[in-house]
């Protein structure tokens, strides 16, 4: 039985643990916030991570713009020279920090299906 090429390609992908999307953690609390930015090219800290919109390009090189919608638990980015990408929260946890609420949201990127408001035509 001979193996494909493509099929020797995604076996070594997988092995290695490669992330082809991005991907974000984000920990909220009552005073305060923070995330860590994942992708292919390593791992950045996200200082404040408030919902809205914020440049991060000073700690995540090229990411020009990050808008969180905790409320539609969704995100979207842009990365210099490329269009707008999207990302979906997948889980949510409650932990009690200094006496507060805090929630750790992970958040995993999809295919965008929403539209931006003055930036996509609207």
């Amino acid at each position: 039985m001979r193996l494909s090429s493509v099929a020797a390609i995604l076996v070594t992908l997988s092995s290695t643990g490669l992330v082809l999307a991005d991907h974000m953690t984000t920990w909220t609390g009552a005073s305060n916030s923070s995330g860590r930015w994942f992708s292919a090219f390593g791992q950045h800290d996200i200082p404040a991570a408030n919902g809205g919109c914020q440049n991060l390009n000073d700690h995540v090189p090229g990411l020009v713009e990050l808008c969180i919608d905790y409320g539609r638990q969704r995100a979207h980015f842009y990365f210099n020279g490329q269009g707008k990408r999207c990302l979906r929260q997948v889980s949510q946890t409650a932990y009690n920090c200094n006496g507060g609420t805090c929630v750790a949201r992970e958040w995993d990127e999809i295919g965008c299906t929403w539209r931006i408001e003055g930036k996509e035509g609207e």
